[in-house]
């Protein structure tokens, strides 16, 4: 049995090794081996490559300024990625361990790029003797660049900044300008990757710091080469989640649902805002919270006692409770911890705060307890996470085959037995097993094909029902939203006589815009989540059903009870075999949801029928207080009408981006996952029946054999049964292994 000072890994590959040797020993012994052998070699092999794909994910999220750079430099001990008052990162990096430093940023394709600032164009206002630009636009020509900051100057004259927002539109295209000429060389028509070693290696921060180069970049991951660092697990900074462009939070939330522990920063300065609280429901409503550790970031220098950091703890506490969010919250300075790792190191300036913040002894003995705890109940999370990601799947996954070659085993004793009527026996069992497997064999390939059919059906009538009869009211819930929302016309008023009615309208649909987009990741993202993992646990439930009816129960114990070694493994493979792996098949097929589900457009007909309204109606009242002195002239009519033709025309808008929805949900993902299961499941029923034409074949020159040519190979057979037996336990050991 092996020791619990052995690492998980390490035992793991031990036993993976010893695996492989069993099966190259039973595959040395005539009739042993099978057409399952070589499937059971691949498996073993794989199981490293499979452990790599398998990293941890950490994301440390929260809102700008809450000190999430400076976490991640904390808890890796090393200033890894740029930090600093106000927002400096633009772009989430990923952080691994690496045979060395080097930093991969990972560029958008011109494509990309040109269509990013063409959806940001298309509503700009113009006189339509633009259309060309506008359809072919490329930013690497200079008449197009020149067009660009001409409807950059017109955004930043005519919708200027207010002390509430920066329109995301306008710091698109700026970044796109301001960036162009560091970028332009480094892009290429397809995706590319530009590295930074060894001693270049932080000038990736120039570039993840900096929002005009940023936008050029579409991913950044940093191998880092330290033996401390875990090898299986990534750790993200991520962007501050309450940037007023939507398409960027959606980008953060897709990495948190991706990862499989949130470290959530909080600045202590001010403890919950308002935008933490946005954020925290959208984690909530995509059933994020699970896994997820709070960290009231202390700023030393701002808390005059012990009491005050004490009392912005406890009021996060509050909130959070307030929101029904109930996890744990750790109160600690990331700064700190920072400096004390690498103090050495430090300049005179930040000595000398150190020294400063050493002085507060209760304020630093309490988060020194506090930055503990956090260090134990993290090692406690991510242990629960890794050894059933890394570990325990594998571990089962090798019981199983090696219960599988124990139970052929014994039959293969039995076969060679020198007791003529237990060969005898022997041969009636395995004889009749043949037989109801043929039969069998014949069921399952007629009746396979009508049985998945009617899972089609299912699904298709669970895609009808939610996108078509909408008993989810999916669609009816963003018509009404998109009815009910509130549009401040009197806001846009005092822009009509310096912008004109063209520039009004652009505003007032980009904030409606703005608003649908935010609708779509806070309520129906989520909500059709829930009903694609509903339907893929159908499809599971499905194939699993007909995988546990077909099987043909080939080992069950009381088959051995004629032979002359009993069973000590028994093993009932309905209870472990999954009958389809789904997340694989998705990988394999690159299978992603359509990206887009609701999105406000600003046709052409909408334009025309907006404008010509409203300039009717403008007009009418500048004729009418020609004649009427009394007459109040006023934008807002105008306005509201072309507020309730924007919303009408959008209603109907989204009703056919549903039904395109729906479409494309039927046609690119679930028939094509529902077709490569099927194939996945006629693989493992055949792989299943072959080894039982093995069985018949084979076996029959077992009762050839001379009595001393049974007794050798009976002799070799014994020695593998053991070394199977030692295995076994190796695993059980293995799985109560903790992680160091």
């Amino acid at each position: 049995m092996m020791k619990n000072k052995t690492s998980p890994l390490n035992c793991l590959e031990k036993i993976i090794n010893d695996a492989l040797t069993i099966l190259q020993l039973a595959e040395d012994v005539p009739q042993m081996k099978d057409g399952s052998f070589d499937a059971y070699q691949t498996i073993c092999r794989q199981i490293p490559e499979h452990i790599r794909e398998g990293r941890l994910k950490i994301a440390v999220a929260g809102v700008i300024k809450s000190g999430k750079s400076t976490f991640v430099n904390s808890f890796l001990g090393k200033e890894l990625v740029k930090r600093g008052a106000g927002v400096i990162t633009s772009i989430t990096t990923r952080i691994r361990k690496g045979k060395k430093n080097q930093a991969n940023l990972y560029f958008k394709s011109w494509d990309d790029i040109n269509l990013q600032l063409q959806k940001a164009l298309l509503l700009f206002p113009h006189d339509g003797s633009d259309k060309e630009i506008l359809k072919t636009f490329d930013i690497r020509r200079k008449n197009d660049r020149q067009y660009l900051k001409k409807a950059y100057q017109t955004l930043i004259k005519d919708f200027p900044y207010t002390k509430d927002e920066i329109r995301p539109e306008t710091l698109l295209i700026k970044h796109a300008l301001h960036g162009f000429d560091t970028c332009k060389d480094l892009v290429q028509p397809d995706e590319t990757i530009i590295c930074f070693k060894s001693k270049e290696f932080d000038k990736h921060k120039s570039y993840t710091a900096d929002p005009e180069k940023a936008f050029y970049i579409k991913d950044v991951c940093l191998d880092v080469f330290d033996k401390k660092m875990d090898p299986n697990v990534e750790i993200a900074d991520c962007q501050g989640a309450d940037s007023t462009d939507p398409a960027k939070l959606a980008q953060v939330l897709t990495y948190l649902e991706s990862s499989n522990l949130i470290v959530y920063c909080v600045s202590s300065r001010i403890g919950l805002r308002q935008s933490d609280i946005i954020f925290l429901k959208q984690i909530k409503n995509l059933g994020l919270l699970e896994n997820i550790i709070f960290i009231n970031n202390c700023d030393l220098t701002e808390h005059e006692n012990l009491d005050d950091l004490i009392k912005i703890e406890t009021s996060i506490k509050e909130t959070l409770e307030f929101l029904e969010i109930h996890s744990r919250i750790f109160s600690f300075s990331s700064l700190y911890n920072l400096f004390l790792s690498l103090e050495s190191k430090l300049n005179k300036k930040d000595k000398n705060r150190l020294k400063f913040w050493q002085e507060e002894k209760k304020i630093v003995q309490y988060c020194d307890l506090k930055t503990q705890e956090f260090n134990s109940f993290f090692k406690q999370m991510m242990d629960k996470n890794r050894h059933g990601l890394l570990i325990s799947n594998h571990l089962k996954r090798l019981d199983i085959i090696m219960g599988q070659l124990d139970e052929r085993i014994n039959i293969f004793l039995g076969l060679l037995s020198s007791d003529k009527l237990k060969e005898e026996t022997a041969r009636k069992t395995l004889n009749n097993l043949h037989h109801n497997a043929s039969r069998l064999e014949a069921i399952v390939e007629n009746s396979l094909d009508g049985a998945v059919s009617g899972l089609k059906e299912e699904i298709e009538l669970n895609l009808k029902n939610t996108f078509i009869h909408d008993d989810k009211g999916i669609l009816k819930k963003a018509r009404d939203y998109i009815w009910t929302s509130f549009l401040d016309v009197e806001k846009y008023k005092s822009g009509t006589k310096e912008s004109g009615f063209k520039q009004i309208l652009y505003l007032m649909f980009q904030d409606f815009k703005r608003g649908l987009d935010l609708y779509v990741i806070e309520e129906v993202k989520p909500e059709l989540k829930r009903f694609v993992q509903n339907q893929e646990e159908k499809i599971f439930s499905y194939f699993q059903s007909l995988f546990d009816s077909y099987q043909i129960d080939l080992l069950k114990p009381d088959h051995y009870s004629q032979f002359e070694t009993e069973t000590e493994l028994t093993h009932q493979q309905s209870d472990f075999i999954d009958s389809i792996d789904i997340e694989k098949i998705k990988k394999i097929l690159g299978l992603q949801l359509p990206a887009m589900i609701f999105e406000a457009k600003y046709t052409s007909m909408i334009k025309t029928n907006v404008l010509t309204g409203f300039g009717l109606h403008t007009m009418s009242q500048i004729l009418s207080s020609l004649f009427d002195s009394k007459s109040n002239f006023s934008f807002s009519p105008g306005l509201k009408k072309a507020e309730l033709k924007i919303k009408k025309e959008n209603q109907k808008i989204i009703k056919h981006q549903f039904e395109q929805y729906h479409t494309n949900l039927r046609a690119n993902y679930f028939l094509p996952l529902i077709e490569a299961a099927t194939r996945d499941f006629k693989e493992k029923i055949n792989e299943r029946f072959n080894q039982y034409q093995y069985f018949k074949e084979e076996m029959e020159h077992l009762f050839s054999l001379k009595h001393s040519e049974k007794k050798e190979q009976k002799k070799k057979v014994l020695v593998i049964k053991q070394r199977i037996q030692r295995l076994s336990c190796d695993i059980a050991s293995c799985s109560e292994i903790s992680w160091p």
